[in-house]
């Protein structure tokens, strides 16, 4: 059964909740460069890949393409109401997968294990952040 889900495309996100009181020391204000909650009209190079109601997601061009050892095949900023608070990642492969996770194990410590297949990890980082890996 694994050989069957491996050479399929696995996601990445990082889903962003918004709070008042700011941000924790330890979370990370942003990614690559965008800080959460910017918004869309400070940004450049954001060319639009999806709509879902009032979430738009961009691709931005010049990204690259790595998340630490891992290979990418794209990157998706979500903005709800012009705000960016989201990332798709996207790649291929079981070794990406791998990579991809010791990344954030490294990064956020700890993740709980989500579902019955056991493919997928969450890390609940602090202040409404979290990341998602399927």
């Amino acid at each position: 059964m694994l050989n069957r889900i491996f050479p399929r495309l696995f996601l990445l996100a990082l889903f962003i909740s918004f709070s008042q009181s700011g941000w924790a020391a330890e979370t990370p204000n942003g990614f690559h460069g965008i800080n959460w909650g910017a918004p869309l009209s400070g940004l450049t190079g954001m060319v639009v890949s999806d709509v879902s109601g009032p979430v738009k997601y961009y691709r931005r061009t010049g990204d690259p393409l790595k998340l630490g050892e891992a290979k990418l095949e794209q990157l998706s900023y979500g903005f709800y109401n012009d705000k960016f608070y989201s990332v798709l990642i996207e790649f291929k492969g079981r070794v990406n997968f791998e990579k991809a996770k010791t990344h954030l194990l490294a990064t956020y410590g700890d993740a709980a294990r989500i579902g019955s297949g056991g493919m997928n990890y969450k890390w609940g980082v602090s202040n409404g952040v979290s990341v998602n890996l399927k």
